[in-house]
């Protein structure tokens, strides 16, 4: 236990004394403004589902219930 706390506490005095330090608060800070950025262009209109389209269940669903949607839209329209 004592072993461990001395390489932490000496893990973290290196990250802070080298430009390790500062590289990861610069990507962290990136990924933030990528994150925000991501977050205000994205539109939620699309996240729902209409009432006439039924709810599938089941993880990965979409990948067979697109398909389906899709052709009973277009025998909708025919």
């Amino acid at each position: 236990m004592e072993t461990l706390g001395i390489l932490v506490l000496f893990s973290v005095v290196v990250v802070f004394l080298t430009s390790v330090g500062s590289l990861l608060i610069s990507a962290l800070m990136v990924g933030a403004v990528v994150v925000g950025a991501h977050g205000s262009f994205r539109v939620p209109e699309d996240l729902f589902l209409d009432e006439q389209e039924p709810a599938t269940t089941g993880f990965l669903s979409f990948l067979g219930g697109a398909a389906t949607n899709v052709a009973a839209t277009t025998a909708a329209r025919v």
